[in-house]
């Protein structure tokens, strides 16, 4: 990361700003004023250090078609007369996996949990941390083109949703 002199002076008047409106946080966040005052270039990634990388916009909006697939098939779901081969974990919206996929997690837990959208998707579960632990992105890109092949409007049939979700017959 790369600041000019006035950058540094900024970013550490706003740190004494925070070291004297939060005395608690002082220890934390002193090193980091000092780096910015010395001049050592090797620790002022350190002030970005909680914060993730951006998401691009095309994968924000791959992860809203993704809860927008899964709202569907929840909704479809629940109108479903004939349950058969179609459990409440098949639809489950599982998330992403948190190693390697963990923009995507942060991005679903901000979207549902913070802004309080698709709720629908979490009903009735005690803990969603949306951490699938296991790679999902390639999953989701493959159901959701099939979910744009097969719908034709927002309630799927059983069948659609046992094609889009890659469901074999169980009986």
């Amino acid at each position: 990361m790369k600041l000019d002199k006035i950058q540094r002076v900024i970013l550490a008047n706003q740190l004494k700003i925070l070291e004297a409106l939060y005395p608690d946080d002082a220890e934390f966040l002193a090193p980091k004023r000092t780096a910015l005052e010395e001049g050592y270039a090797l620790h002022y990634e350190d002030l970005a250090e909680s914060y993730y990388d951006e998401l691009p916009e095309e994968e924000c909006k791959f992860v809203l078609d993704v809860l927008d697939m899964y709202r569907s098939i929840t909704f479809s779901y629940r109108e479903m007369e004939d349950k058969s081969g179609v459990s409440n974990e098949d639809i489950r919206f599982k998330g992403f996996d948190g190693n390697n996929e963990t923009q995507y997690m942060a991005y679903c837990r901000y979207f549902i949990d913070d802004l309080g959208r698709f709720q629908e998707l979490i009903e009735g579960q005690e803990y969603h941390d949306f951490n699938s632990h296991t790679p999902m992105i390639q999953i989701y890109r493959d159901r959701l083109a099939s979910w744009r092949e097969l719908q034709e409007n927002f309630f799927l049939t059983k069948g659609k949703i046992k094609e889009i979700l890659g469901l074999r017959d169980r009986s």
